[in-house]
């Protein structure tokens, strides 16, 4: 069931950040929600001012008089609309928060979700009812397609029945990204490229024992099925495990960007604005939506537009560390300026724009075993001209304008701590060249098919592309 609340409670709990905190305060009171959503005339989310906000104002002697906006939270946790109850559920228990704003791709405000709305079983049956209606298709279905039903469910994965749901088999996202890195024709069915034999549990098993027998057998997805082998629920781990995830992160935030001169003069490119917000803000906030809460930054052009900005983090819900580089280290050099690290973490360069879903791809590392593994993009370069095929002076082969397919490193890695330890201290050291040593090494390193938007933000066309995207809430 989709939670919707009705009209009159989002005028109730709407005010402007241009009102008083007088006003704040009466609003709450007649809203009786302890919270309300800052939004601007058009309706877009600006901030949340909680009950807390205002004492806390209150405390340090604020006046009544001073605009609600000045004391608000400015990037408050969100939900993207639609949300059903268990998501929303999740969401709120993650981060240990009452009031959850619902937001379309624009940040326009969609709906107030109160924790004390959420958790019967009424609710939760008919979520997790939802959730079936989006996910399950039948083994016939061409991959193209179940590509668009999975980008709709958000799941990370469909499960394929016979008639009468009838389980026939799983199809995960690192299904749907090995059958591309393999070449494989997405026309076919996905029957093709399905575990025909999933991990599954039968109805009534405990949210403890189902996060045991997801680790023990390495899934994020547990169909739940009947004596008949019907299809009755079907669980992430997200369901059944703390949001948080186990895995820190490090922005390679040191660049000149000389490519994005003269506007790179006085501000470094990471800080650059892409809609209404530097554009290192964007990424800190994706990195926080799939719950990591541990960033690194690695400064070095203009390192105190970044730290003046970020401080300490918690404004943006994470922790920053910052690693300032004296002289340019390259794209993994910089990595040897932080402790060795306890677990598997994720590099991203600092100039790219990306909906890439990290817990999927952190999955899909384990999966393979690796010690690296890289984003990749794919990347079509179209010739404009018949291309003549040779041998010796004999012409074997023509083709007419031709397309050439290749994929494209895209800046974003996830790392075993043994792969820091092949980075040299003290010198410049780029990826590719721990790649390089890595794969010399004999060591697994593995390619991440990124299908999600992906921008690199290091030219002056890419970066009004990038704007473009953010206004059409592309991301």
């Amino acid at each position: 069931m989709k939670i919707s609340s009705s009209q009159e409670r989002l005028e109730s709990v709407t005010i402007s950040p241009s009102e008083s905190i007088r006003e704040a305060i009466a609003c709450l009171d007649r809203a009786g929600t302890g919270a309300l959503a800052v939004c601007s005339k058009d309706g877009k989310l600006a901030g949340l001012l909680t009950d807390g906000d205002i004492r806390r104002a209150i405390l340090k002697s604020r006046k009544l008089e001073d605009s609600c906006g000045s004391i608000a939270t400015l990037d408050p946790i969100t939900a993207l609309a639609p949300v059903i109850s268990a998501e929303a559920l999740r969401i709120m228990n993650g981060h240990d928060i009452d009031h959850l704003p619902v937001v379309d791709e624009n940040r326009i405000l969609q709906d107030f979700i109160l924790r004390r709305d959420l958790g019967s079983e009424e609710d939760l049956e008919a979520a997790a009812k939802q959730r079936l209606e989006l996910v399950i298709i039948p083994p016939a279905t061409p991959i193209t397609e179940a590509i668009s039903v999975l980008d709709k469910a958000g799941t990370g994965a469909l499960v394929l029945c016979e008639a009468g749901c009838v389980l026939s088999g799983l199809l995960t996202d690192g299904d749907i990204r090995r059958a591309i890195l393999q070449g494989k024709s997405l026309d076919g069915p996905c029957s093709e490229i399905a575990s025909r034999n999933p991990v599954v549990a039968s109805r009534g098993i405990s949210a403890r024992e189902a996060l045991h027998l997801m680790n023990e057998r390495n899934v994020n997805h547990l169909p739940l099925v009947d004596a008949e082998n019907r299809v009755v629920e079907f669980l992430l781990r997200k369901d059944v495990a703390e949001f948080e995830q186990d895995m820190s992160a490090v922005v390679m935030a040191g660049g000149f960007g000389k490519r994005l001169l003269p506007l790179t003069e006085t501000v470094p490119k990471p800080m650059l604005p892409v809609g209404d917000r530097p554009l290192l803000e964007l990424i800190i906030q994706r990195l926080r939506h799939s719950g990591i809460r541990d960033v690194n930054l690695t400064t070095h052009y203009l390192p105190e537009s970044i730290t003046d900005h970020f401080g300490d983090g918690r404004e943006f819900g994470v922790r920053l560390n910052y690693l300032q580089e004296d002289s340019p280290m390259g794209t993994a050099g910089g990595l040897k300026l932080m402790k060795r690290p306890d677990s598997t973490f994720l590099v991203i360069n600092g100039d790219i724009l990306t909906t890439l879903p990290y817990q999927d791809m952190l999955v899909y590392h384990r999966q393979h075993g690796a010690v690296l593994t890289a984003g990749v993009r794919k990347h079509e370069v179209h010739v404009p001209f018949g291309v003549v095929e040779c041998e010796d002076v004999r012409i074997v082969g023509l083709k007419e304008k031709p397309s050439l397919s290749f994929f494209i490193n895209a800046g974003a890695y996830l790392l075993e701590p043994s792969a820091w330890d092949y980075i040299p201290d003290k010198q410049r050291f780029d990826m590719t060249d721990l790649i390089h040593t890595l794969l010399n090494a004999g060591l697994p390193v593995v390619g991440f098919p990124i299908l999600e938007y992906w921008a690199d933000v290091g030219s002056q066309a890419d970066y009004q592309k990038a704007q473009e995207s953010v206004l059409k809430g592309e991301i």
